[in-house]
């Protein structure tokens, strides 16, 4: 007997040989099944052994990021450099085929030479499109404020928002309007103060709550915009009269809290 068992030691013994021999399967089992997932890896991760495949796999990245909607790229590929060609009609079309070109295997150096160009769109257009953008954009209010300035493909947005992601949606926003060849995104984002976000709101009672500006609080996005940094009130964008102008300065100024007030609100008659 063995261990206090009624089995014969013969019978234990077999029992035993038929477990390790089955755990002896199970190993070898795992090492074929591991030896197929790495080989199948190396594989996938190996790569591309011809420069003309490396300039397969490079071309069909850039039509799955759908660059050629907006113009007319072309890629050439020696010895891990990828080099651009072409044209595209906005700055964000220009970068996302760089990206794309990146991610491909064997890329070890991308040279954007791609030109941005959007035949038939001048200055004008170009900020009306970008005002556009802005003005659409989901978080822009009236604790926020942009100016757009346009010098050939150039554009450069200035100003302030309340929060950093703000700034970096609208550059992305502004980089894809046609025309646009280089983007300088010079927004403040102002510093976050409770202070000042009770300051924002009663300056913002105190203009838009007067029923004398019962028709700017009607607007989807009211042409004052109230700018408060540490304490000091900046009225920015535009009004229909002097009056309007006069009253909501003082509005501001009857608001309390602030330390501050200055009055940018320019006069646009309709």
């Amino acid at each position: 007997m063995i261990w206090g068992s009624n089995k014969p030691a013969e019978a234990v013994m077999l029992t035993q040989g038929r477990s390790f021999r089955r755990m002896d399967m199970r190993n070898k089992l795992s090492m074929l099944v591991l030896s197929l997932v790495m080989g199948t890896g190396m594989c996938w991760a190996a790569p591309p052994t011809t420069d003309s495949q490396a300039t397969e796999s490079i071309q069909s990245r850039l039509n799955h990021t759908q660059v050629y909607k907006h113009g007319d790229v072309q890629v050439t590929y020696a010895g891990g450099i990828a080099t651009l060609t072409g044209t595209v009609d906005n700055l964000g079309s220009k970068l996302d085929a760089e990206q794309a070109a990146r991610k491909a295997p064997g890329v070890t150096q991308v040279v954007n030479n791609i030109q941005v160009r959007a035949l038939g769109v001048d200055e004008e257009q170009m900020l009306r499109a970008a005002r556009h953008e802005i003005v659409m954009y989901y978080a822009y209010g009236i604790f926020d404020n942009v100016n757009l300035e346009a010098n050939g493909g150039t554009l450069t947005v200035s100003g302030q928002v309340t929060l950093p992601f703000k700034k970096t949606d609208m550059g992305r926003l502004l980089e894809r309007v046609k025309g646009v060849a280089e983007l300088q995104n010079n927004l403040e984002v102002l510093p976050v103060s409770s202070f000042d976000d009770r300051l924002r709101l009663q300056v913002a009672r105190a203009i838009y709550g007067d029923p004398f500006f019962i028709h700017y609080a009607d607007q989807a996005l009211p042409p004052i915009h109230i700018i408060v940094k540490n304490g000091s009130v900046t009225l920015e964008g535009v009004v229909a009269s002097a009056m309007d102008k006069t009253k909501a300065n003082m509005a501001a100024l009857g608001a309390g809290l602030s330390f501050s007030v200055v009055d940018n609100l320019r006069v646009v008659k309709s």
